[in-house]
């Protein structure tokens, strides 16, 4: 048997990566003919870190993003609202990372093949 999974995004992806990690066969279709880079910055959060890094990713991550360091909130006037630690510094066991989403879905399709 094998799963088909479709579509190459970060989902698609790394649902590709657990199914191989579990040993179990399977094919990403995808629609468009080359994967592009597209898309904004996205911040991982820890939990979801801690999934990637299961899957051997940490360092590539760390290469590519930003290790957060701090959460920063301003009102729409530019005031200071709160701050708190993210990551590790907050205590997390897995850091996390600042990464622009196409960089992270690279990362993955790289992973892929």
């Amino acid at each position: 048997m094998v799963v088909s999974v479709v579509g190459a995004g970060i989902g698609g992806l790394a649902l590709a990566l657990e199914l191989h990690a579990a040993g179990i066969p399977c094919r990403v279709f995808e629609s468009v003919r080359s994967v592009a880079p597209l898309g904004v910055g996205i911040n991982l959060l820890p939990h979801a870190v801690s999934v990637l890094a299961a899957l051997g990713l940490e360092d590539r991550l760390a290469e590519v993003g930003i290790s957060t360091k701090e959460s920063i909130f301003f009102n729409r006037f530019g005031q200071f609202i709160h701050s708190e630690p993210a990551g590790r510094l907050a205590g997390y066991e897995f850091p996390q990372f600042s990464i622009h989403r196409g960089d992270l879905q690279s990362i993955l399709l790289d992973a892929v093949r």
